[in-house]
């Protein structure tokens, strides 16, 4: 009995000194967020454009100046994308306290009752100016914080430029380093095929879920041009972000879109079709086209995956939760090229092939 106590000791003491351990990195990836978001974001980056480069070098390029053409034709995009639809996201921004009064409008009549019913009770201000009230102290602080992230967002991305473009550079020198400090040839064999395996099916991944978000965002933006949506262009590109969180970014473009239908149209019909198509056509990109091209090595538990994105958003924001899936992607390859496979894979399946029921333990 002493034996089996202190051996339950055991392993509750390594189980805690795990959890503390986990809950020390959680934080440390929460305070120093700001030195490595950028790195992991370059290092991201850099795994899938180093292919680029490698072309490039076949093509008697340097190395440096070729990784700075792959970052300038990355930049020169994203700008052009930005430049396209600023004005019409600006224009949008611009129409929420419109929107808010809107809503403000529409809930008069319920709240004049709540309000015949309060003044009864206790005297004060009315429902309506509350929720007015409400509504523009809500939006114009979030319109605050955005022209205060404006200067730290810069400074990261000129971070993530300049890691890139270093990792892009001397990464190759520094993976011969650490394969020349192993000890043995077989460590040495086994570091070089794990790398070039996750690059391998990283970049695969990637560049088979950007494809498919692409093709959902033109889809997106082609029916909102059939529907006669003001800035086609602007939803397709925010169904195309958002679809790199599964269900919680389809969920937030479901939310603006009937916010757009609301602010477009009058009847309910009308309101709720905008976003009752996009969630058809994310039906068919979620539940038919992904898992078919991407199969079942890289299908993962939906609920594991919406916790997974929580917790990135909670360390790392809005930027935590889009990177939070490849990073889950990356663990996962590079736990499947580990000598043993790790227990907590298991949990990441989304289907499991074990028919075994589990005990009822208020049987005994």
């Amino acid at each position: 009995m002493t034996a089996y106590s202190a051996q339950q000791r055991r392993y509750a003491s390594t189980v805690a000194m795990k959890l503390m351990a986990l809950l020390a990195l959680c934080y440390t990836f929460y305070f120093c967020r700001g030195l490595i978001l950028p790195l992991m974001i370059a290092a991201f980056f850099a795994l899938f454009a180093a292919p680029a480069v490698r072309l490039l070098g076949k093509c008697y390029l340097p190395k440096p100046l070729a990784a700075a053409l792959i970052i300038m034709v990355m930049l020169a995009l994203a700008g052009a994308g930005i430049s396209l639809l600023y004005e019409p996201a600006a224009q949008w921004l611009e129409r929420l306290p419109l929107l808010g009064s809107r809503l403000a409008e529409q809930v008069e009549d319920v709240t004049a009752s709540i309000d015949v019913l309060k003044d009864s009770v206790a005297p004060g201000k009315s429902t309506t100016e509350s929720i007015k009230s409400a509504v523009s102290s809500g939006i114009m602080p979030l319109l605050s914080v955005l022209a205060q992230t404006t200067a730290i967002m810069l400074f990261q991305l000129a971070a993530v430029v300049m890691f890139t473009y270093f990792f892009l550079v001397f990464g190759d020198a520094l993976l011969r380093n650490m394969v020349r400090a192993l000890p043995s040839l077989h460590a040495k064999k086994n570091l070089l095929s794990t790398f070039h395996a996750v690059q391998d099916d990283m970049s695969h991944y990637v560049l088979v879920v950007s494809t498919i978000n692409v093709g959902l965002g033109l889809a997106t933006a082609l029916a909102m041009f059939l529907l006669d949506v003001p800035d086609p262009l602007l939803w397709g590109t925010l169904a195309t972000l958002l679809n790199f969180a599964p269900y919680v970014g389809p969920l937030v473009l479901t939310v603006l879109l009937t916010g757009v239908g609301y602010f477009e149209y009058q009847q309910t019909g009308q309101i709720l079709m905008l976003p009752g198509v996009f969630l058809l056509l994310n039906v068919i990109e979620s539940q038919l086209i992904t898992p078919l091209a991407l199969g079942r090595r890289f299908n993962m538990n939906p609920l594991v995956l919406v916790i997974w994105m929580f917790i990135w958003g909670w360390i790392w924001g809005v930027v935590g939760v889009l990177i939070a899936i490849p990073l889950l992607v990356c663990l996962k390859i590079i736990a499947l090229h580990l000598p043993e496979t790790p227990s907590w894979l298991v949990v990441l399946d989304a289907t499991t092939t074990d028919k075994t029921t589990l005990p009822d333990l208020r049987e005994s």
